[in-house]
């Protein structure tokens, strides 16, 4: 447990910024290294927090998996952390908002199959818990617009596409973090982009 500790809390730092849920994450490392039930709770806690207060949601789900730990706890505070902040992060695109679902979906998976150590309780509640974060990004994803392939036949700037599509100029920004482009000068002619 001391290993997932510390992993935990080194992310916590890497994500939140607020010094008042910073001064949390202490708190609860120190109460998490009792151990026994109150600790695991308190471990629990540090990683919900963590996917509450991280300042970037959207960039949780990348930061949980750059950790190089497969044990079982690890992976069970992974999706706690994940599924607190799915429901925090933007999705711009039906697409996006499908993809962190299956994301989810796969994480809770692997964990039920191993959370049966913890007990019934725990299970109840990792259940519940991926069941609202998969529940939301279901309702979100109906309500967002479809992620489209647009064809220009042409290398255009990406304002000039983002005024073509959206009439708004400052979306530029939108098309090149969706598509990766090292410069938004030249976009590639085939690119995908949330419908209008």
């Amino acid at each position: 447990m001391e290993q997932v500790l510390t992993i935990l809390s080194g992310l916590s730092r890497e994500l939140i910024l607020d010094t008042d849920d910073l001064a949390s994450v202490d708190a609860l490392a120190v109460a998490a290294q009792a151990g026994g039930d109150s600790g695991v709770g308190a471990l629990m806690q540090l990683a919900r927090l963590t996917g509450e207060a991280a300042a970037d949601a959207n960039a949780v789900p990348d930061a949980v998996d750059r950790v190089q730990d497969e044990t079982p706890l690890w992976r069970l505070v992974a999706l706690v952390v994940v599924c607190f902040a799915v429901v925090r992060a933007d999705y711009p695109s039906r697409h996006d908002a499908q993809a962190a679902r299956s994301a989810v979906s796969a994480r809770a998976d692997i964990v039920f199959g191993e959370a049966g150590i913890y007990g019934s309780e725990a299970i109840a509640w990792l259940v519940s818990m991926a069941g609202v974060a998969t529940l939301y990004l279901s309702r979100t994803a109906a309500e967002r617009a479809p992620a489209v392939r647009v064809e220009s036949g042409v290398s255009l700037p990406s304002t000039l596409l983002a005024y073509d599509l959206y009439g708004d100029a400052g979306r530029a920004h939108e098309l090149v973090d969706r598509n990766r482009v090292a410069t938004s000068l030249v976009m590639p002619v085939s690119f995908e982009a949330v419908a209008p």
